[in-house]
């Protein structure tokens, strides 16, 4: 389905306490529930109708303050206001929002059907700033400039608190580094689990702290992937699915304080503590109203989130375990386990290099693939490096890399190799599950290939027809990948030409299947300008290799794009 095009515009610390019976604050359960219209009969006929969709977690006090504030009759232009909360996950409003931008906000999950606009509410609050970056990613004008935050919680390390007690002092003061945390899993202390990060901002978040640690310079990035891969239990299917593994032995996992203060109300078996973070990121629930609205419900809106942020709100917030955005704990705060009601540093996720950078090594890392590699077979394989004095031959380089990239694909993958040269492609290994008898078959593939005696190169032709047979084959739970390497530029005479294949892919592309392409130029004889081009069209990426020792670092680079 097409997507609908818009036009582009250090906290305070202590040590663990245990809460006394006096000291027990229980969060009353709430039924979230939408406010609706009041008794005066507001409604659509009359009023304004001003829909917000609110991260779940938030959603009760959201609720509770909007009720507190349509019993003071708000209006504009005389006309009531009605507020309906709907609690929604971040990332399903995220994914709605992507697809309506023409685009697709990466969640772990199929893109969403392209919704109307009466199906957008007015006003989104997801738990996190970030989430307004990556759908500003794709459209700019997606919301209005002011996105104020309404609520605010710490991104801490959740353990179990009998592990927590057997900490040594020294590495909880001041809060727990990020050098800490890799340290305890490097001696195998705690195992370390965590939802999915490109649904989950704390665990976004904790996947960034270890990137910070382990990601010393760009050749690192390697033992990241296999330190998401091997060090990392997950991603578990969500919050309450932690908790349920830290009574089956899980160790440690990043999370939000107001998760953690909600899962102790309710008296646990396995009570739970929150460790602070020497670097304090923070959930910081914007309120972001949607570009396009009426004047009306932009007034209306901006009403309500003066609401939110007054006085009044912060009993709800604080009853629920959620500090002000200045990072302040209020009245009914429940505390222990970690919890004080120290001030809050206050740092929002908005680091969107790093976050793009982060969820593109974790997706290499435990998510599988369906992969095309189409490989250049023309005669000019046979040719050296050339640039910067390299002798080595290219073909030789290939097949050194070729060994490496298998190493990143996880065993669920798939992948198929195709060789390119004269009128079209030919398939060496057809597609295959990433066992033990498909990578040798690759490998021997790889190894036994030698360049034909044309150097007519049909570029264009194979990336059109490898284009067209992964959407055919299509799998929504895999990241559907075609990787070329090519050492010049597409030459069969009377073959496709640039606007002709950017016709095709055009009409082949479907947002509710992403299909990534990359492309690297081999040698100083590859068109960059030809591959950027394909990039551009298929929303890829292209990369020029020169330096033969570069090219794994390079393919990985590629890959995490």
């Amino acid at each position: 389905m097409s997507g609908r095009h818009r036009p582009s515009r250090g906290r305070a610390t202590a040590p663990l306490a245990v809460l006394s019976a006096a000291s027990i604050l229980i969060i009353a359960g709430f039924v979230v529930k939408t406010v609706t219209a009041d008794a005066g009969g507001c409604g659509s006929s009359n009023g304004i109708r001003l829909t917000v969709a609110t991260d779940p977690a938030v959603a009760p006090a959201i609720t509770e303050i909007a009720q507190q504030w349509m019993h003071t009759d708000p209006e504009v232009n005389g006309n009531c206001i009605s507020v309906d909360v709907l609690p929604r996950h971040s990332a399903d409003i995220a994914n709605s929002l992507g697809t309506y931008s023409g685009g697709s906000v990466d969640v772990a999950a199929t893109p969403a059907p392209t919704p109307s606009d009466a199906d957008l509410p007015t006003v989104w609050i997801p738990d996190s700033t970030a989430w307004l970056g990556r759908v500003r990613a794709i459209n700019r004008d997606a919301f209005d400039s002011e996105t104020p935050s309404v609520a605010l919680s710490p991104v801490v390390v959740a353990m179990p608190e009998a592990i927590a007690r057997a900490l040594p002092q020294s590495m909880l003061q001041g809060g727990l580094s990020a050098q800490a945390v890799a340290s305890l899993l490097a001696e195998g202390k705690v195992k370390l689990g965590m939802t999915e990060p490109r649904r989950d901002t704390a665990s976004l978040v904790g996947a960034m702290l270890l990137r910070d640690v382990v990601v010393t310079s760009e050749a690192k990035l390697p033992e990241l992937v296999g330190t998401y891969r091997k060090g990392v239990q997950g991603p578990l299917a969500d919050t309450a699915a932690v908790f349920d593994a830290f009574a089956k032995g899980l160790g440690a996992a990043p999370m939000s304080e107001q998760a953690i203060i909600a899962h102790n109300a309710g008296n646990p078996a396995v009570p739970v503590a929150a460790l602070p973070l020497a670097v304090s990121p923070t959930l910081d629930y914007p309120f972001a109203t949607l570009a396009g609205r009426s004047r009306e419900l932009q007034m209306a809106a901006a009403k309500l989130r003066a609401a939110l942020i007054a006085p009044d709100a912060v009993g709800p917030l604080a009853r629920r375990g959620f500090r002000t955005p200045a990072g302040d704990a209020g009245p009914g705060f429940m505390v222990g386990h970690g919890v004080t009601t120290a001030t809050a540093h206050v740092q929002p996720v908005i680091d969107m290099t790093k976050i793009t950078g982060t969820l593109g090594v974790w997706v290499a890392a435990k998510t599988s693939s369906r992969i095309y590699a189409l490989v250049d077979a023309t005669s000019s394989m046979n040719r050296t490096m050339s640039a910067g004095g390299h002798t080595d031959v290219r073909i030789d380089v290939l097949r050194k890399t070729a060994t490496y990239g298998l190493g990143l694909f996880t065993n669920e993958s798939q992948m198929a190799l195709w060789a390119f040269a004269g009128r079209g492609p030919r398939e060496l290994v057809t597609m295959g599950k990433l066992g033990a008898d498909q990578r040798a078959d690759l490998k021997a593939a790889v190894d036994a290939a030698e360049p034909a005696s044309t150097d007519v190169c049909p570029l264009f032709e194979s990336l059109v027809a490898a284009y067209k047979a992964m959407k055919d084959g299509y799998d929504a739970s895999l990241s559907n990948t075609i990787v070329v390497f090519t050492d010049g530029k597409s030459s069969v005479p009377s073959g496709l030409t640039m606007e002709t294949v950017r016709r095709q892919l055009e009409n082949l592309t479907d947002i509710t299947k992403p299909i990534r392409v990359i492309l690297l130029g081999i040698g100083p004889d590859a068109d960059l300008g030809q591959l950027e081009e394909l990039a551009k069209i298929t929303g890829g990426a292209a990369f020029r290799v020169s330096d033969p020792t570069q090219l794994n670092a390079i393919f990985l680079k590629a890959l995490l794009t």
